[in-house]
C-alpha cells in the first residue's frame, strides 16, 4: 500500500506535536535598532492577537506581557508556531495545516481520481499577523503540487490573500482575495468545521473566494455583526469544469446577531444567534463551445456528478438563512440556501426560458462527551498527549437535501441543458461523525456518509440505492 507523497511530513508534524512544550517560549531578543529604525512605543497598549488566535486567551496574556517588557526589541517566539515580533508594532505568524484521507467507498468507484483510497486533501503554508496595531494580513498558499507528484484538482493554489485595516473596530475594511460573506459552513475554516466536508449545498450552491474589498465590524456590544463587499466575479465556487469565470461584479452582503438578548428569556437561550445573507450578480452568456453551459452544478461527496451545469444567462441572486446555537458542549447548527438563476435567450429559439432554481438545506448537532465547551478552537482539558489524558470526543451528526429544478413547468420535463421544463433531481445525505482532539494542533475525524439520488439514470450507480462514502481524517496545524 503506497502512501501519497506529503503524508510522511503529516506523521512527522504529529509527533513533533506530540513532545511536551519547553516551560517557556524560546526567545531571541535583538534591538530592533541594529534592524531598522523602531516604532514610537505605547506602553499602555498590548500587541493585537493573530486573525486566528482569538481563542487562545491564556496564550496571549502571556503574549502581552512578554510586548510590555520589550517594545522596541526583535524576538523569535516559537509556542504552537514559529513567529517573529518587532517591538509592539509588527508580527510576523508563520503557519500550516495538513489533512490527508483514507476513503472507502460502498459500491466501489472506479475513477481516476476519485476512487483513491488515499488522498492528501490539503497542504497550506500561510503568513499571518498585524502591523502598527492597525492592519491584519494573511498570505495562504496550497502546496500540495510542489510537493508531490500527484496531479491536483485545485485550479487555486492561492487562498486568503488579503489585508484588514482595523483602526476602527467598528467599521473595519479588508481587501484583497478572501471568501465572499455568504454561508455560515461555508465561511468556516477547514480546521474548525464539524465535519470532513462542507454540505453538498455549501460545496455546490456558496461563491467561495475572489478579489474584492469589504466593510465589517461589530456593533451593540458585538451583538451584532455585519459584511458588506463588492468582489471582481462570482467566486471561485461558481466557476464551472473549465474554470471559466461565470459572473460578473458581485455584491455579497451578510448579518449575524444575538436578537434574542433583547427579550427576557434564560440565558442559554440569548446565545442563539441568527443569521442571514445574499449576493448579485449577472452571468455572462456563455460560449458552448469554449466554456460550456455556465451554470451551476452538483456533485456528490465522492465527486460524481449528479445535476449537469446548464445554459444560463442573466441575473443570479443567492439568499441563506443561518442559525447557530452552542450551550455548554453541543451545538445545533442549521442553514438554508436558495439560488436563482436567469436563462434569457437560452431556448434553442432564441427565446427565454424559466429560471433555473437551487435550493439546499442541512441541520447538524454535535456533543463534545468529554465535556469541554464548544467554541471555535477546541482545547481538550487533559491532552492526549504526552499520556496523561484521553484527549477530547466530539460526535455529531448531519441530515441535508439539496434540489435543482426551474420555476416553471411548460410541457414535458426533459434532462435537456436547454430544457423549458428541467427535469429536476434532489439529493439526500446523512453523515455520522466522530471528532477525536488529541490537543490544540492534531485531531482526528471519522465521517460516514450515506447518499441518495432521486433521479437514477444520474445517479452514480444507475439506481436509487443509496450509497455510502466512509472517511478518516488525520488534521495536524500549526
Amino acid at each position: 500500500m503506497i502512501l501519497p507523497r506529503g503524508t510522511g511530513f503529516l506523521i512527522w508534524a504529529v509527533v513533533w506535536a506530540c513532545v511536551p512544550p519547553a516551560p517557556l517560549a524560546a526567545q531571541v531578543r535583538i534591538p530592533v535598532s541594529l534592524l531598522t529604525a523602531a516604532a514610537p512605543a505605547d506602553d499602555s497598549s498590548t500587541a493585537a492577537a493573530s486573525p486566528s488566535d482569538s481563542s487562545a486567551a491564556g496564550e496571549s496574556a502571556q503574549e502581552d506581557k512578554d510586548q510590555a517588557k520589550s517594545t522596541r526589541k526583535f524576538r523569535f517566539v516559537f509556542r504552537r508556531y514559529p513567529s517573529l515580533r518587532f517591538g509592539n508594532w509588527l508580527r510576523v505568524d508563520f503557519r500550516a495545516k495538513v489533512h490527508t484521507d483514507f476513503r472507502i467507498f460502498d459500491p466501489e468507484i472506479h475513477h481516476q481520481d476519485d476512487g483513491r483510497l488515499f488522498e492528501l486533501r490539503r497542504m497550506r503554508v500561510a503568513v499571518e499577523g498585524t502591523a502598527f496595531k492597525i492592519f491584519e494580513y494573511q498570505v495562504e498558499r496550497d502546496v500540495r503540487s510542489e510537493v508531490s507528484e500527484e496531479e491536483f484538482s485545485s485550479k487555486h493554489p492561492w487562498k486568503d490573500v488579503f489585508v484588514n485595516f482595523r483602526y476602527f473596530p467598528k467599521f473595519q475594511i479588508q481587501g484583497g482575495h478572501f471568501k465572499l460573506p455568504f454561508g455560515m459552513e461555508e465561511m468556516t475554516g477547514s480546521t474548525h468545521t464539524d465535519f470532513i466536508a462542507r454540505s453538498i449545498a455549501s460545496q455546490a450552491l456558496t461563491p467561495a473566494r475572489d478579489m474584492g474589498i469589504m466593510a465589517h465590524g461589530h456593533l451593540f456590544e458585538r451583538g451584532l455583526h455585519y459584511q458588506a463587499g463588492l468582489f471582481q466575479h462570482d467566486g471561485e465556487g461558481a466557476r464551472g469544469k473549465n474554470d471559466i469565470i461565470a459572473g460578473y461584479r458581485t455584491f455579497a452582503g451578510r448579518l449575524t446577531g444575538t436578537p434574542l438578548q433583547l427579550l427576557r428569556l434564560p440565558g442559554v437561550l440569548q446565545g442563539i444567534e441568527f443569521g442571514g445573507a445574499f449576493t448579485e450578480s449577472a452571468v455572462p452568456e456563455a460560449d458552448p463551445i469554449k466554456s460550456g453551459p455556465g451554470g451551476l452544478r452538483a456533485r456528490t461527496y465522492s465527486k460524481q456528478t449528479w445535476f449537469q451545469d446548464l445554459f444560463v444567462h442573466g441575473h443570479r441572486l443567492r439568499l441563506g438563512g443561518e442559525m447557530k446555537w452552542t450551550p455548554g458542549p453541543f451545538s445545533l447548527k442549521g442553514e438554508f440556501i436558495h439560488v436563482r438563476d436567469q436563462r434569457i435567450g437560452q431556448a434553442l429559439s432564441g427565446g427565454d426560458l424559466p429560471d433555473l432554481i437551487a435550493r439546499g438545506w442541512y441541520a447538524a448537532g454535535t456533543w463534545l462527551v468529554s465535556g469541554e465547551k464548544k467554541v471555535d478552537t477546541i482545547v481538550p482539558k487533559r491532552s492526549f498527549i504526552p499520556f496523561h489524558g484521553l484527549g477530547a470526543l466530539e460526535i455529531a451528526s448531519r441530515y441535508e437535501q439539496t434540489r435543482f429544478g426551474s420555476s416553471g413547468h411548460p410541457g414535458k420535463p426533459t434532462r435537456s441543458l436547454r430544457a423549458a421544463n428541467i427535469l429536476g433531481n434532489r439529493e439526500f445525505a446523512w453523515t455520522f461523525g466522530a471528532n477525536w482532539y488529541w490537543n490544540r494542533m492534531v485531531r482526528i475525524q471519522f465521517n460516514a456518509t450515506r447518499e441518495q439520488i432521486e433521479d437514477p439514470v444520474r445517479s452514480p450507480f444507475g439506481s436509487r440505492a443509496p450509497f455510502w462514502m466512509k472517511v478518516w481524517q488525520l488534521q495536524f496545524v500549526m
